[in-house]
């Protein structure tokens, strides 16, 4: 079939990055896009071909790969699976081609798939684009009767494949941040003795039962695309601040102390993009931040702009 995508893509030459072959004609080297041999009177498509090197035989073109190029032109805050795209046009699990994030684009995730050993995936994001995960939710203020849900919320994944690749970033990957935790509320009874006038002009005393509740602060919600929610504090006005593309939001405060009652505690801080959230004093656990790739140990490559701005943890590295 012939080849989708031209020599000046993504400012390298993604044809000869991807493994196609060239013949020189003219004085001028040109990629081929079908080899034929004669067999018996017709020409057939080649599946392999193969030359001899030194004594070793070297695979110099493979004919049987679905060749692809395909844009992601537009912000997205869904899944773009690449098996389901490519299922529309091919039922096998050979594939080669270049996939690309568009100029400020961004993608909440992309799935490169489970496509054979010898496929191969030329990932290229442009300046300004982004693949990057969900950020995690805070956790909500907790004690005393009051909230449940303390722990901070993990940050979203971003890009997952278990196909060979060749990275070419001018962008970011990043896995969404992780929630920050919920505080502590405080709730403290006491008793306190009050005077009253009684008969005769004496002074009489009664001991009457308090409550004192401090607020706690919700968890800050971490950054991602979106960012997280924050979390509920003890009351409103305590409550996380979501996190932003780039940063996690605030953790909410704490009510000041009584002279009767302890200390509640500040929400914990949402991650940054591609950081875990934090904790709080005495309340949940804070959320891990989302993997940046899960499947680094299938990058074969990294071409034009390199690995450029990853944030967060990879997987299966």
């Amino acid at each position: 079939m012939a080849i989708p995508y031209n020599t000046t893509n993504a400012g390298t030459n993604v044809r000869e990055a991807l493994g196609h072959s060239s013949i020189k004609v003219g004085g001028g080297w040109n990629h081929l896009e079908d080899i034929q041999v004669k067999v018996s009177g017709s020409w057939r498509d080649t599946k392999e071909v193969y030359v001899k090197v030194s004594g070793d035989w070297k695979k110099v073109h493979e004919g049987e790969h679905f060749l692809f190029k395909h844009d992601l032109n537009t912000n997205s805050s869904g899944n773009f699976d690449l098996a389901g795209w490519v299922s529309n046009f091919y039922s096998g699990n050979k594939v080669k081609g270049l996939l690309t994030v568009t100029s400020n684009k961004q993608r909440q995730q992309v799935n490169l798939g489970n496509f054979s050993s010898d496929s191969l995936i030329y990932l290229r994001l442009e300046s300004g684009a982004r693949i990057q995960g969900r950020g995690g939710n805070g956790g909500n203020s907790i004690g005393a009767g009051v909230g449940s849900g303390p722990n901070g919320q993990n940050g979203q994944r971003a890009l997952y494949t278990r196909t060979p690749f060749i990275i070419d970033n001018a962008g970011m990957i990043a896995g969404g941040g992780g929630g920050g935790d919920g505080g502590n509320n405080t709730y403290h009874q006491y008793n306190q003795e009050q005077s009253f006038p009684c008969q005769k002009g004496e002074t009489c005393y009664t001991t009457n039962q308090n409550q004192d509740f401090k607020a706690g602060g919700g968890g800050g919600g971490g950054a991602g695309y979106p960012g997280g929610s924050g979390g509920n504090g003890g009351s409103n006005s305590y409550n996380g601040k979501n996190g932003n593309q780039n940063t996690g939001g605030a953790g909410g405060p704490y009510a000041a102390p009584g002279p009767n009652s302890p200390t509640s505690h500040a929400g914990g801080k949402g991650g940054d993009a591609g950081q875990n959230g934090q904790n709080a004093t005495g309340g949940g656990s804070p959320g891990s931040a989302g993997v940046s790739i899960d499947g680094w140990n299938l990058k074969i490559n990294s071409l034009g702009s390199g690995d450029g701005d990853i944030r967060g943890p990879t997987a299966n590295s």
